[in-house]
């Protein structure tokens, strides 16, 4: 039988997480959010792998994006460049309402 894409079983302990490759906290002045915008984070890794995740902008600069996303059941944050961050948008609350 063929393997259904994406991921199946346990998630990987804590021990086994391997972040995304990110930016180091910027240094300069950085806005914080208060209500995060939804964005499509693309993330990189070091073995090469790339992915796309629906995350929320929790603080950034001009030319870096503090992301948050869930992953395995568990939030994650990394300090992604900018140009790896698309804004994206959420449907209005009651839109789907029967």
């Amino acid at each position: 039988m063929a393997q259904a894409s994406g991921w199946h079983g346990i998630p990987p302990a804590a021990d086994r997480y391997g972040p995304p490759l990110q930016l180091e906290r910027p240094a300069g002045p950085v806005t914080e959010s208060v209500k995060a915008p939804a964005l499509w984070a693309r993330l990189c890794y070091a073995d090469g792998t790339v992915r796309t995740v629906k995350g929320f902008a929790m603080a950034w600069t001009t030319d870096a994006v503090r992301v948050q996303w869930i992953e395995h059941s568990r939030a994650r944050e990394a300090w992604l460049p900018a140009d790896q961050c698309t804004r994206r948008e959420l449907p209005a609350p009651g839109r789907f309402a029967a």
